[in-house]
């Protein structure tokens, strides 16, 4: 893909170009929450993307929020990540490079990995007949810290500490 198509105007030209080809309404509430979307680094929820807005003094709707990055995410000009069923994590897509991220089951840590050989792997994958709009990699098990704490529990199950001797 060309380079300007993440920039701000060419994100907002491709969300113009989405909305008039799905016959909706290019609102200024709609571009305020598509700019803010950009503004934020990395990964988002919603109350981030609210608090942004109210800082710069533009107030929307819970509602419109949640309809606009809807909007976003089927324009792919955001991405919903599945790491969370109670919150809902978003991403802007600010280029075409693969995001790769792991994430412990048990603390559900997010981080991302930034490895060149992961990247080059996925971007190598072209699948026929089919259009790949972005390459997502979840990588699923468990963090350092909580493996520790397994393996610290599991050391006290199989050498209990109890007094046999006073009974």
């Amino acid at each position: 893909m060309s380079e300007n198509v993440y920039t701000q105007e060419g994100v907002a030209v491709r969300f113009k170009n989405y909305l008039m080809a799905n016959g909706l309404r290019q609102t200024k509430e709609r571009f305020a929450i598509l700019k803010a979307a950009y503004e934020l680094p990395g990964t988002f929820t919603i109350e981030d993307l609210q608090q942004l807005l109210a800082e710069q003094r533009f107030h929307v709707s819970t509602a419109t929020l949640y309809s606009t990055t809807q909007l976003l995410v089927q324009a792919n000009l955001l991405l919903r990540h599945p790491f969370s069923s109670s919150t809902t994590i978003f991403e802007h897509i600010a280029d075409d490079k693969p995001r790769c991220y792991q994430i412990c089951s048990n603390c559900h840590r997010i981080t991302r990995i930034k490895s060149k050989e992961v990247a080059t792997n996925i971007n190598s994958y072209h699948p026929r007949r089919f259009h790949v709009t972005h390459r997502v990699l979840y990588v699923f098990g468990t963090c350092p810290k909580c493996l520790s704490a397994f393996r610290k529990n599991l050391k006290q199950i199989n050498n209990p500490h109890t007094d046999e001797t006073a009974r």
